[in-house]
C-alpha cells in the first residue's frame, strides 16, 4: 500500500506535467499561428508602427492644441466602415491627448464614443470592459493608466479585426490614429516651434507604411473619390517629409505640413455618398 501511493502520486505528477506541456504547446502553436496570420496580412513589428509608440510621441507636443480637438465633433457617424475605422483611431488619439491635458470629463466622453463607434464596426461587445475601466481610471485621475487603457483599446480592436480577417479596417484604425496625432503635432509645432518637436514629425517610414496599406485596399474601395483624395493628400505630406530627411524641418515646412495634415483629416471625415463621392467640398 505504501508503494502504491508514491506510484499514484508520481503518475498524477506526470499527468499534470503532461497537461501543462500540452497547454504550453497549444499556446505556442496559437501564438505562432496568430503571428503567421499577422505576417500574412502585412502586420509585423518591422512594417507596422506600434500604436503605443505613435501615441507616446504626442507627449512632446505640449501644450496640446485643445482648440483643434474642441472644434471636432466626436459623435460623428459615417455611412461606411472605412471612415468609421479612421474616426475610431482618431478618437483614441484624442483621448490620449486629453489625458496629457488632464481633462477627465472629455476622456470619459471619448470612452463612451469609442464604444458606440466599435458597435458600428461590429465589435462593440469586446470593448465594454475597456470603456468601464477607462471611466474608473478617469474618476481616479490615473492619467498614465488611462493612456495605457487607450492603447489596449486600440490593440483590442486591431486584434479582433485580425481574428475576423478584416485587416483592411484594422489598418484604417491605425491610420486614423496616426493622422490625428500628426495633425495635432504639426499644429502644436506651428504654434510654438522648437527643433525638438519638428524632428519628431519627420518620420517618413511611418507614412510609407500607411501609403502601402491604402494602396492595397480593395480595388473598388481604393477607386472611390474619398480614398483617392486621401491617398493623394497623404502622398503630399510624404513629399515634404522626404525633403526633411536628415535635417530638422524648418518653420515654413512645418506650416506646410500642418496645412496638408488639416486637408487630409478633412478628407477622412468628409461626408460622402454610398459610392464614396463627396457630397460637398472637403476643404477645411
Amino acid at each position: 500500500m505504501h508503494k502504491v501511493i508514491p506510484i499514484i502520486a508520481s503518475v498524477g505528477f506526470m499527468l499534470t506535467l503532461s497537461a501543462r506541456a500540452q497547454n504550453d504547446i497549444e499556446a505556442e502553436l496559437k501564438a505562432s499561428s496568430d503571428e503567421h496570420m499577422r505576417e500574412e496580412l502585412g502586420v509585423n513589428p518591422v512594417t507596422s508602427p506600434s500604436i503605443a509608440t505613435l501615441l507616446n510621441d504626442l507627449e512632446a507636443f505640449r501644450p496640446a492644441p485643445l482648440k483643434l480637438l474642441d472644434a471636432t465633433s466626436r459623435e460623428t457617424s459615417f455611412n461606411n466602415r472605412l471612415q468609421t475605422a479612421l474616426h475610431f483611431g482618431s478618437l483614441v488619439a484624442d483621448g490620449f491627448i486629453l489625458t496629457i491635458a488632464e481633462r477627465p470629463k472629455d476622456v470619459q466622453d471619448v470612452g463612451k464614443e469609442l464604444i458606440r463607434q466599435a458597435r458600428a464596426l461590429g465589435i462593440g461587445e469586446r470593448l465594454t470592459k475597456r470603456s468601464k475601466s477607462l471611466l474608473d481610471l478617469s474618476d481616479k485621475g490615473d492619467w498614465i493608466g488611462m493612456r495605457q487603457e487607450l492603447v489596449r483599446t486600440q490593440e483590442d480592436v486591431e486584434n479582433t479585426m485580425m481574428e475576423l480577417r478584416d485587416e483592411e479596417m484594422a489598418h484604417m484604425v491605425s491610420l486614423g490614429g496616426w493622422l490625428r496625432g500628426f495633425q495635432v503635432g504639426t499644429t502644436s509645432t506651428a504654434e510654438k516651434y522648437t527643433p525638438a518637436k519638428a524632428d519628431i514629425l519627420a518620420k517618413a517610414d511611418v507614412i510609407d507604411y500607411f501609403i502601402d496599406r491604402l494602396e492595397t485596399l480593395n480595388p473598388e474601395l481604393k477607386q472611390t473619390e474619398m480614398v483617392t483624395a486621401l491617398v493623394e493628400g497623404i502622398k503630399k505630406i510624404r513629399l515634404v517629409l522626404i525633403e526633411t530627411q536628415g535635417v530638422t524641418p524648418t518653420e515654413a515646412q512645418v506650416a506646410k505640413l500642418k496645412k496638408l495634415a488639416d486637408e487630409a483629416h478633412a478628407i477622412a471625415t468628409a461626408r460622402v455618398d454610398e459610392e464614396g463621392r463627396f457630397t460637398k467640398s472637403p476643404n477645411p
